[in-house]
């Protein structure tokens, strides 16, 4: 029966605490919807990728060649234990035209590239968005992007011309999306116009006259029911792998000898006119799903937001304990006169903590299940918004994650509920006469300005209180300070990110790389002709020629996959790419001696520093350690830099496969097109790769993360607001009487107003000084957290973001103010002077 009046008073009490409650309750609120929706997302970004990998039956493994693959090569993969099914693919890039020119497009806007492939049978199977496939040859599906861009329906045509294909003309009866290409950004390259490829495209296979297959898609056994890019899963495909290794070099040079015999005949080498080793040898590329660009995005994405998902809500709930503790400290401290006489009438400690606990408990519960309905539906789906300017995948899956909800409500609890204990057992440790008696005021005490006469004399009456009552009441300055300092550097931490996030590409194309284009070559193949002609033509303004290969480098027992640069010559090669040490304020080094230069992430990552040593592996698996010269500016992707000679001693001979190019002034978007598709026409020219286009896709994707993390913003300043607003409120219950005697002896509203606005305006500066100061810290501590292998974040903050950062806070101070005025208008003079005995 005692325990019943208990909770009875206890509801009242929320009610009667309605202000306080709701405080609490938008505390759990948002702890616990951010913390189980930022987590979730990652999760349900990667559920829906998977889902829809398995739903199209996306290949695990594919299979290129140079010379083709086989029927004969698909029967061999299918007698592999690891393998489920092979499925070959048949593909071609051409350039598309519509067969009736729009009148409003130029010759340029019309004419695109595109990866045309014959329908899939089984395996990465096509998402039909609207219309029908392919029924006949002369029939084609494409994507939506193609009809929009280029203002096509549905039923007109388009012409492709190539004499590997059965039609010319093609009637588009739909429009798809294929596992293959979920990326927007990512399309691959091609050998044809500028090297990119602009769309994807479905016709019957019987369009193909080829015989052999372009590439051969795989699945693993036992891949699908697991989680894609886990361990598990990566563990099964490297396995496949390793078996699809052992029948590589035999159906290579299967492969090699077919292709001998059927072209070319006993008269031509018995002429001389063709010999044997003349002819380009077969080589298969095997490839998995993390080593398409578009997929590895998409992966490195729900990583990012996972890393952030485990930073930001810590913070979160420190400032719930610290607010909690206060809040539920003034309710006991109001009601000790109540506590006092249910210990006189002999209800237990436990007993009456119960009351408290109840309320503190049905705000966090409440809060906390508005929180996760709130949080595991909102947060993903507008970060899945976001990204899907980058993804095209028909439907996002939201799951609901009860580790994730259970974990935040628990942290909740304990934060909010354990805050409400230790304030009632600090009261109730003494007696119940002492606590019916109402608890003595703090003394005044004089403060140190009061020492400084010069000064204090200055100051008006009202503006002593406000400064005794500041040095006062320590305890709710501090909480104060600490609430409005933890929310300030929460969003200053937010705006840091989006720096560090922006700047990179602008960092990486402007202090790093240089040059404008990468001309890839073809293996094997003369390019002085091609360095002639470049030599030559006025618009350049340096050529580099340059050796890449991606290298296995280990160190402290991690090995990483890198890119290996080595110039041909270093004094060209010092006007395309910049290697700045880190160490010695972002000086130029140049690439001599015998030593290697690592970038910045690749250093930390493999834990290495100056005259440290790192370990290639050959061609024959045998390893090399080379000491470390100089660590030097990057911020993406991971390189080692060679000297010539050092890379000779390691790898055999110097190969040149890249051109660097620095033109002597940017180009229009028309000319820079005209520039690569020109340079595509030489035989030497393997593919260009455009440093604008570059820099276009990698800012696509960061854009993205940037709206993450304006949601992290707006989580934030929605906190400071709640924060600000809860201690304002408890400011003024604690100085009612206060309040209410100012207003006896005449105050004006203006004046009594500034009495309370003031302490505020002051612990606001203060807050705001120290959440900037530590503001920075947070951002590089989340800066270092949610990097990736292949990224190096700008660790810095603008100016600008300190300036958004603190007008933020002050607006949200000077929004409290004004509720604040309403507020103290309503106090009841005599009400709170009446004897509290």
């Amino acid at each position: 029966m005692k325990n019943k009046s208990l909770i009875i008073s206890s509801c009242r009490k929320m009610t009667q605490s309605s202000k306080r409650f709701i405080s609490l309750l938008c505390m759990a609120l948002l702890g616990v919807g951010f913390y189980a929706g930022i987590s979730s997302t990652s999760q349900d970004m990667l559920s829906t990728l998977d889902t829809y990998l398995d739903q199209t039956q996306a290949y695990d493994l594919q299979i290129q060649s140079t010379l083709g693959l086989s029927k004969s090569d698909v029967a061999s993969l299918e007698k592999l234990a690891d393998i489920d099914s092979v499925q070959g693919i048949y593909a071609k890039d051409a350039l598309i035209e519509p067969a009736v020119p729009q009148k409003t497009a130029t010759k340029n806007d019309e004419t695109a590239i595109a990866k045309v492939m014959g329908l899939p049978q089984k395996r990465n199977q096509l998402t039909l968005v609207k219309g029908r496939l392919p029924q006949k040859d002369s029939e084609i599906v494409v994507e939506a992007g193609y009809l929009t861009k280029n203002k096509v329906k549905i039923g007109e045509s388009i012409k492709m011309t190539d004499p590997e294909l059965t039609q010319s003309t093609f009637k588009i009866v739909g429009t798809v999306k294929s596992p293959l290409y979920f990326s927007k950004v990512h399309r691959g390259t091609t050998t044809l116009g500028d090297g990119k490829i602009d769309y994807f495209m479905y016709v019957k296979s019987s369009v193909f006259k080829q015989e052999v297959y372009s590439a051969i898609a795989l699945t693993v056994k036992g891949a699908k029911q697991e989680m894609t890019s886990q361990t598990v899963y990566l563990d099964k495909i490297s396995a496949a792998k390793k078996e699809v290794e052992r029948i590589k070099r035999a159906q290579e040079k299967q492969r090699f000898e077919t292709v001998y015999a059927d072209d070319l005949t006993p008269a031509a080498l018995a002429s001389g006119q063709v010999k044997r080793d003349s002819l380009p040898p077969a080589k298969w590329y095997i490839t998995d799903r993390q080593d398409d660009a578009g997929y590895k995005d998409f992966i490195d994405a729900t990583k990012s937001i996972a890393k952030v998902g485990r930073v930001f809500p810590v913070v979160f709930y420190v400032i719930a304990v610290l607010i909690s503790l206060v809040s539920m400290a003034r309710m006991v401290e109001e009601d000790r006169s109540e506590i006092g006489t249910l210990k006189a009438l002999g209800f237990s400690n436990a007993a009456i903590a119960l009351k408290y606990v109840l309320f503190s408990l049905v705000a966090t519960l409440v809060g906390g299940v508005i929180g996760m309905v709130i949080g595991l539906n909102l947060i993903p789906r507008l970060i899945w918004n976001i990204y899907t300017t980058l993804f095209a995948i028909p439907k996002f899956i939201v799951l609901f994650q009860p580790g994730y909800c259970l974990t935040g409500l628990a942290i909740a609890l304990i934060c909010i509920c354990g805050g409400a204990l230790i304030a009632v057992y600090r009261e109730l440790i003494y007696t119940p006469s002492i606590l019916m008696r109402p608890k003595a005021p703090k003394a005044g005490k004089r403060i140190l300005l009061e020492y400084v006469p010069i000064m204090w004399n200055r100051f008006s009456f009202s503006n002593k209180i406000v400064m005794r009552n500041l040095f006062r009441y320590k305890t709710r300055a501090t909480v104060t300070i600490l609430g409005i300092a933890g929310c300030t550097a929460l969003i200053l931490a937010g705006f840091g990110l989006k720096d560090a996030i922006t700047d990179i590409v602008n960092y990486q194309y402007d202090h790093v790389f240089r040059y404008d284009k990468l001309v890839a070559l073809k293996a094997s193949t003369d390019d002085k002709t091609l360095l002639n002609a470049l030599s030559q033509d006025e618009q350049i303004a340096h050529i580099a020629n340059i050796s890449m290969a991606t290298k296995e480098v280990s160190s402290h027992g991690k090995a990483y996959d890198v890119t290996v640069v080595v110039p041909d010559d270093r004094t060209t090669f010092k006007q395309v790419i910049s290697l700045n040490d880190i160490n010695q304020d972002k000086q130029v080094v140049p690439l001599t001696g015998n030593q290697a230069i690592v970038s910045q992430k690749l250093a930390k990552l493999l834990k290495v520093k100056e005259k440290d040593t790192i370990t290639f592996k050959d061609n024959r698996d045998q390893t090399h350690q080379i000491k470390v010269g100089k660590i030097v500016e990057n911020y993406i992707q991971n390189y080692v830099y060679l000297p010539k000679s050092v890379s000779q001693d390691i790898f055999g001979t110097y190969e040149t496969n890249i051109i660097a190019i620095k033109l002597k002034d940017k180009l229009s978007a028309q000319a820079d097109q005209k520039f690569d598709a020109a340079l595509m026409t030489h035989p030497s020219v393997a593919n260009v790769i455009n440093s604008k286009t570059t820099v276009t896709m990698i800012n696509d994707t960061m854009t993205s993360l940037n709206l993450v993390v304006l949601i992290l913003i707006v989580s934030s300043a929605i906190l400071a607001f709640v924060v600000m607003y809860n201690l304002a409120t408890i400011n003024i219950s604690e100085r009612k009487r206060e309040i209410a005697t100012l207003k006896v002896l005449g105050f004006y509203h203006q004046e009594t107003d500034a009495y309370i606005t003031k302490e505020n305006t002051i612990f606001t500066l203060v807050g705001i000084i120290l959440g900037l100061i530590s503001g920075v810290y947070l951002c590089h501590f989340i800066i270092s957290t949610c990097e990736t292998d292949t990224l190096m974040f700008v660790s810095h903050v603008n100016t600008i973001s300190f300036v958004f950062a603190t007008s933020l806070t002050v607006s949200f101070t000077l929004i409290v103010n004004i509720i604040t005025h309403f507020s103290l208008k309503k106090i009841d003079m005599i009400d709170a002077l009446k004897n509290i005995e």
